[in-house]
């Protein structure tokens, strides 16, 4: 029994250490006098720290119900002030950034419409938050209906979000050491390679392996990594579509992991690799 109680009190304490390095990191951001407030590449970062805090504080929350250990109390009471006051600051910072997108008026990237869209989405959950919350009241209400304002402004001006996709049949050009052919290359190199018969060669199917910037679990593909599981995908004879499906999440979704616009976890990137490279010619069944 006391050798539980000693187990469940470490647990305890690394549960609650985890997200303290969380909010830190929260905190660090928030004071950095480098970090642009007026890019959705930065909003897009403190979003994704402030949505890790929450899940680790979630499992936390969810852990300390149920270990035997005689801090369980305190140490849910801290771990709910702390979130309280990420809360507030994610509430307060959002709130600068949008208003800081919406007067520089500057060219919003592709995928900024899809992200906003999830930020309405966390929202609509911060408003169930804070019913009970320490912003409860009108005030909140008034504050986070002005967001929600001012995120459909900025996706009623933001790029929609459009993977376009070559023509099955398109090959590269061919290469020449010619400089002259190079520049005005003629039939012959730019014909797709071909069976005896005129048929398309069939593409060589080689197991990928897609790489990044790893960011406590969580990887940020390099660039290229959507030109690669296209033409991974093509050689077997599947799509984007069914990759996604495999994986549990929308076509859009898995396009902005491609493009390194939002991480995947670490653990998912394994799948996604399984899901590719075990794929069976023979069966059309993804690992």
């Amino acid at each position: 029994m006391i050798a539980d109680n000693q187990a469940h009190n470490q647990e305890a304490n690394e549960l609650v250490s985890r997200i303290e390095q969380r909010a830190i990191q929260i905190f660090k951001f928030t004071e950095d006098p480098a970090e642009k407030r007026n890019s959705v590449a930065g909003f897009r970062k403190f979003s994704g720290l402030v949505d890790d805090f929450h899940q680790a504080a979630e499992v936390a929350e969810g852990r300390l119900s149920v270990l035997r250990t005689g801090r369980r109390d305190e140490l849910r009471r801290y771990v709910a002030q702390m979130r309280a006051k990420i809360l507030k600051m994610e509430i307060d910072v959002k709130q600068t950034y949008l208003e800081n997108l919406i007067e520089a008026r500057s060219a919003l990237p592709f995928g900024a419409r899809e992200f906003f869209a999830s930020r309405l989405k966390r929202l609509e959950e911060l408003s169930a938050l804070l019913i009970d919350g320490p912003e409860a009241g009108g005030t909140a209400d008034n504050l986070l209906d002005h967001m929600r304002r001012m995120l459909q402004h900025l996706m009623d001006q933001a790029p929609q979000l459009e993977v376009f996709e070559r023509d099955p049949d398109w090959r590269p050009p061919q290469r020449s050491g010619n400089a002259a052919v190079r520049a005005n290359p003629g039939p012959a190199a730019s014909a797709a390679p071909r069976r005896a018969g005129g048929q398309p060669a069939k593409l060589e199917i080689k197991p990928i392996r897609l790489t990044g910037r790893d960011e406590w679990g969580r990887v940020f593909l390099d660039r290229g990594s959507f030109d690669q599981m296209t033409v991974a995908c093509r050689a077997r004879g599947i799509t984007i579509d069914q990759v996604a499906s495999k994986l549990g999440i929308t076509r859009v979704a898995l396009t902005l992991i491609l493009n390194g616009q939002d991480p995947i976890q670490r653990n998912m990137l394994d799948v996604l690799h399984r899901v590719i490279n075990n794929y069976n010619a023979n069966t059309g069944e993804m690992g």
